[in-house]
């Protein structure tokens, strides 16, 4: 698959961890054979979310996917030779972000799945009760996390951060604070709104990749996006759906990537992040277009 140089998105695109200004550089070099590297690949999915977190010989999905997403989830667990994984980390139980899970248990080996909410919860889009009693038929463990909840995937430290007095389910959805070296990422899940806010007068939110919240389809908050401060985002959706989040984002300078494009890899050695993009066959025409009317130039 060909890779595109242009708007924000570069072929190898490196951020720098934990400083204050200068952090997105180009011309980067790539890691050196053998280092010990925490890695997120984002698969190529439209309004839903499933992301593969990998350190060493650990991997962690988080988010399914919908149902309908499982054959593109497939490809790249296959492509990436997983078979076995640590934890299926589920940030909330609505169908975008928990679809295709129950299919995914009979196709490969999970340790553990995590949920922040009850195994009778019911609502709109909401099949926990179906997908967890799936996932005890299939053997799995079910582990229950609420914020504040720390574990280790391999050398990486990973944090709960949830506020599960706010009302409903996006607002009580379960981020993910990611830690590796001096690197830092938080994966928004869907939280909008007052919810960010409660969260970041509650939690240390700074990270150096943001996966913004709710597939970049709302604004984020002034105050939320100040104290996390990323030097770069991953929106979850496309870039038509998105606009209010690129608004935000290009008047505050950070770049951002659209995972509809292909699957994105932002892997660390703990002090600096690279972002890699192979953009799909049929999106290449697309993406040319849309990069040069972002520069102006068409």
């Amino acid at each position: 698959m060909r890779k595109l140089m242009g708007w924000l998105l570069v072929m190898l695109l490196a951020v720098g961890c934990g400083s204050a200004e200068g952090r997105v550089l180009t011309d980067a070099e790539p890691f050196a054979e053998g280092t010990p590297l925490l890695e997120l690949f984002v698969c190529p999915l439209l309004g839903a979310d499933s992301m593969v977190l990998r350190q060493g010989e650990h991997a962690m999905l988080i988010d399914m996917g919908k149902k309908n997403d499982l054959p593109k989830i497939r490809g790249v667990l296959d492509d990436l030779g997983l078979t076995h994984f640590d934890y299926a980390f589920n940030t909330h139980p609505h169908t975008d972000h928990l679809g295709a899970m129950a299919a995914l248990a009979e196709a490969y080996r999970f340790d553990r799945f995590v949920t922040g909410f009850d195994e009778n919860v019911t609502g709109k889009d909401v099949i926990q009760r179906s997908t967890i009693q799936a996932l005890r038929d299939a053997g799995i463990e079910i582990v229950h996390m609420d914020g504040g909840d720390t574990f280790m995937l391999g050398d990486a430290r990973l944090t709960v951060v949830r506020q599960a007095t706010n009302k409903g389910f996006n607002a009580q959805s379960m981020m993910l604070l990611v830690e590796y070296g001096a690197c830092r990422m938080l994966l928004g899940a869907d939280v909008t709104g007052q919810a960010q806010d409660n969260i970041a007068r509650e939690y240390d939110v700074r990270a150096d990749i943001l996966k913004y919240p709710h597939h970049g389809i709302n604004k984020l908050t002034d105050s939320f996006l100040e104290e996390v401060n990323p030097s770069y985002a991953i929106l979850t959706h496309g870039s038509v759906n998105t606009q209010p989040a690129q608004q935000v984002l290009d008047k505050a300078g950070v770049p951002y990537g659209f995972a509809t494009w292909g699957v994105l890899h932002l892997s660390t050695d703990g002090q600096v992040w690279h972002v890699e993009q192979d953009i799909l066959p049929d999106m290449q025409d697309y993406v040319e277009r849309f990069l040069k009317q972002k520069n102006g130039t068409l």
